[in-house]
């Protein structure tokens, strides 16, 4: 008879402290690409939305970041530790905008299309962390 391998635990608290490093990270990633965005319509003549789309692809980037080093945590399931990470760095993202009052003007759907391309981004983030580990 066979025996089945148990299954590894993962150290919550080292998967919170974790999620919290690669998130704080991720923000780090959003400032530049928004410094970079106003610094661009600063200085040149590109419209407004150069910048948005510049944001949004900074948004997009920090969100693989953040999937790819919360999926560090484990040797499986990459792409749930990666959404899970994504998801975070989503709320702390709804609630910097409330704060501020940033997320007035933006329409349901674009929030909607936001959340879900972080979603999709840390996934896929997850899934390369745990096929690429040493």
């Amino acid at each position: 008879m066979a025996q089945r391998k148990s299954k590894k635990e993962v150290d919550m608290p080292t998967a919170v402290m974790t999620m919290i490093k690669a998130n704080i990270m991720a923000y780090v990633v959003t400032a530049i690409f928004v410094l970079l965005g106003s610094i661009i319509l600063t200085y040149t003549s590109a419209s407004p939305q150069v910048e948005s789309m510049i944001v949004i692809i900074g948004i997009i980037v920090s969100a693989f970041l953040a999937g790819y080093d919360t999926a560090k945590v484990d040797n499986k399931n990459g792409y749930k530790w990666g959404a899970i990470g994504g998801s975070l760095y989503f709320i702390i993202f709804l609630i910097l905008g409330t704060v501020i009052n940033k997320l007035n003007n933006i329409a349901p759907g674009v929030m909607f299309l936001i959340a879900f391309l972080v979603l999709i981004s840390s996934s896929v983030a997850g899934m390369f962390s745990v096929n690429y580990q040493k």
